[in-house]
């Protein structure tokens, strides 16, 4: 269901949007007193790491360079828990009350069938990895989407980083561009946790499927222009020279100064403001996209990725579907398989794709059995999700289902799987230790392993 803004909920009554309202340009939004509470999460956490990588004798964690295939990802979040057996998971010899509507086509793939609206998929399913073992005990919304979006089971009272807030820290930033931007808003649990908010997506707010899409804090509020800012930034730097002896001794203000610094340094950006700018792609791109908020979101993340972000969340809601499920279906598949499949093709093209990994996936699948409703419920026991790309195989199934979509019948794989294999493809070692302010420590992925057959 929608709310009355368009944003999605679940049927917990989670709202799948910006959940702090914060991004990392609040150069005009915010006040030095949020400035300073953002970032003291981050100072404490890099002096506890200091503290222990001290103690422990080895060397803090730090910001490396990828030597994996990939050194960016778009991740598609599928919001609400996507039916595998209607999508990426056919069952065509099941039962009526399991198989639902739709028949399975054959695609470009060898042995690969896919629901049959995704006609598109299926002409370049050569370069498509499709996980249909994955696994978890999490059947709430909240639960699932903690455990897919960080490859650990929520912990409570301690917030672990999603994937793109370790990626933003442990890979070199490049450009004046934030390093994790999610479009059009943030998957929940999709922030840094622990990492402290510097690390949190961007999110650039508005849909990038209405006409006049602008980005918010890109362009100064109000009558402000950027000789204006210029000024402000000059009379803050004089301000500034009267604190510096308090800076010397203060983490907190050292680096309250750098978020200024960065948040400068991107509005200030020609590059940065024309990467969000979807006006500078051909109108036959847009249209081969999908003129809607999905097919924009996905056109707007290569264009992001081309300009130097290393993540990119795209939202994709409105997968809870306990009622009507087929008829539900039928107005969301079409406009999935056309933008998705244009991302493909259009990063291979572009020669991209080899270095960007693609991900769809939900927090859980749907039950193997059609409702009273019509409509299919919260099943975590096995579903599906798709990778491509940035050493990823193509053309590949890994693990399999039973026959009615009930059970994992070969090969689970389970999120700490996931995590291990997507830091495994971006060059991170997945043993790395992160360390909160509290000092306690967790792996990358903890009990983890890559999944080997879905690698190239």
């Amino acid at each position: 269901m929608a709310c009355e803004d368009g944003c999605h909920l679940d049927c917990e009554g989670h709202v799948r949007r910006d959940m702090l309202k914060v991004g990392v340009l609040g150069l005009f939004g915010l006040g030095l007193h949020d400035l300073f509470w953002m970032k003291q999460a981050q100072a404490e956490m890099a002096a506890a790491e200091k503290v222990s990588a001290a103690k422990e004798g080895r060397a803090p964690v730090k910001a490396a360079p990828s030597d994996g295939s990939a050194d960016q990802v778009i991740l598609i979040w599928t919001a609400g828990g996507m039916s595998h057996i209607d999508t990426l998971d056919p069952k065509p010899e099941a039962p009526d009350n399991i198989r639902g509507g739709y028949r399975a086509i054959a695609t470009k793939a060898p042995g690969m069938q896919l629901a049959e609206p995704f006609v598109n998929l299926a002409k370049v399913a050569g370069d498509v990895c499709l996980i249909r073992s994955m696994t978890t005990n999490e059947g709430a919304h909240e639960r699932g989407t903690h455990y897919m979006m960080t490859g650990f089971p929520p912990l409570p009272g301690f917030g672990v980083p999603s994937y793109g807030s370790v990626v933003a820290k442990l890979m070199t930033k490049r450009g004046a561009l934030p390093p994790y931007i999610a479009v059009p808003s943030p998957v929940l649990y999709g922030g840094a946790g622990f990492l402290g908010a510097a690390l949190d997506p961007f999110s650039p707010g508005g849909d990038p499927g209405q006409a006049g899409f602008r980005v918010r804090d890109l362009q100064p509020e109000g009558n402000l222009t950027f000789e204006r800012v210029d000024r402000r930034r000059t009379l803050r730097e004089a301000v500034d020279a009267s604190f510096k002896q308090y800076e010397a001794s203060s983490d907190a203000a050292r680096t309250v100064d750098q978020f200024y610094q960065a948040a400068y340094g991107v509005i200030s950006s020609t590059e940065a403001r024309a990467a969000f700018d979807l006006t500078k792609e051909p109108a036959a791109m847009r249209e081969r996209y999908g003129r809607d908020s999905f097919g924009q979101s996905l056109l707007l993340s290569r264009r992001l990725i081309e300009a130097g972000v290393r993540f990119v969340t795209v939202q994709n809601g409105g997968w809870d579907m306990h009622q009507q499920v087929m008829r539900n279906m039928a107005g969301k598949l079409p406009a999935l398989d056309r933008s998705l499949a244009a991302l493909l093709g259009d990063l291979k093209e572009r020669g991209l794709l080899q270095r960007t990994v693609v991900l769809m996936m939900g927090e859980f699948g749907r039950t193997p059995h059609i409702n009273e409703n019509a409509g299919r419920d919260h099943y975590p026991t096995v579903f599906s999700l798709l990778a491509a790309g940035g050493g990823f195989q193509g053309g590949v199934v890994v693990g399999a289902s039973d026959k009615q979509g009930t059970e994992v019948a070969d090969r689970p794989v389970t999120p700490p799987d996931l995590s291990a294999t997507l830091y495994s493809c971006l060059g991170l070692d997945y043993s790395t230790e992160l360390h909160s302010p509290a000092g306690i420590r967790i792996l990358l992925s903890r009990g983890g392993t890559p999944i080997s057959e879905a690698l190239a």
